[in-house]
């Protein structure tokens, strides 16, 4: 009996520790989440941009659509927006928030690819032009941040590059804020901004967004890029 009762406890035990194991397993995994989706978007942006270069220098819609299609989904726009405007988005009616959501997302995907187009006008992209470093922190914090370093073709210093991220009620971990250097977008922006709303309103600063985009659109209508060393 005493034997018995000695296997069983032993069988006990090892199903303990297996169990702990997979949860540790487990733990690990979710630990790195966010680390493991800024790698595979990364990656998958600028194998889609290499891969369409020729195009993106033809038509700049090309690199629109493609920041759209595998960029902007891991990006919470709505939180990032709140978080410009501060205290000024509680103000401003559900309509205004509505709106500046969607002129302050062109803006941005606007800039972003706007900066690739001319990046690629005097450079050729490579796969490891990006590259992150250990992640740091815990799964059970909704918030996180992953950390990179962007290697510039012409051997200058590496410019760091921070992406703070939300893990959100639907279940997945969002891009909310980008820091260059230590400058945050979000900050940046919040400043501006909040100086425009103060002095002439929101509906100003939504009118001077519309004005932004249509001169973006406008800019990129003009001649295309001359081809590298021109």
């Amino acid at each position: 009996m005493f034997n018995l009762f000695r296997r069983s406890a032993l069988v006990c035990l090892q199903m303990i520790m297996i169990n702990m194991l997979l949860l540790s397993i487990s733990y690990a995994e979710a630990l790195y989440e966010p680390q493991r989706l800024m790698e595979e978007t990364s990656a998958l942006m600028i194998k889609a941009f290499m891969a369409n270069s020729d195009a993106i220098k033809a038509d700049p819609e090309v690199a629109h659509q493609l920041i759209n299609d595998n960029l902007v989904p891991k990006i919470n726009f709505p939180l990032m927006s709140r978080w410009v405007l501060g205290k000024n988005w509680r103000k401003a009616t559900a309509a205004q928030q509505q709106e500046f959501i969607a002129e302050f997302q062109t803006l941005v995907v606007k800039f972003y690819s706007k900066a690739l187009i001319q990046f690629l006008d005097k450079n050729d992209l490579k796969e490891d032009i990006i590259q992150f470093k250990p992640f740091r922190g815990k799964r059970q914090d909704k918030y996180a941040t992953v950390r990179s370093q962007v290697i510039p073709p012409s051997g200058a210093e590496p410019v760091k590059v921070n992406y703070d991220l939300y893990f959100g009620k639907s279940g997945q971990w969002q891009v909310y804020d980008v820091s260059i250097e230590g400058i945050s977008l979000v900050t940046t922006y919040r400043s501006s901004f909040k100086q425009i709303i103060s002095q002439k309103g929101m509906d100003a600063l939504l009118a001077e967004l519309k004005d932004k985009n249509s001169a973006l659109n406008a800019s990129e209508n003009a001649p295309q890029l001359t081809a590298k060393g021109e």
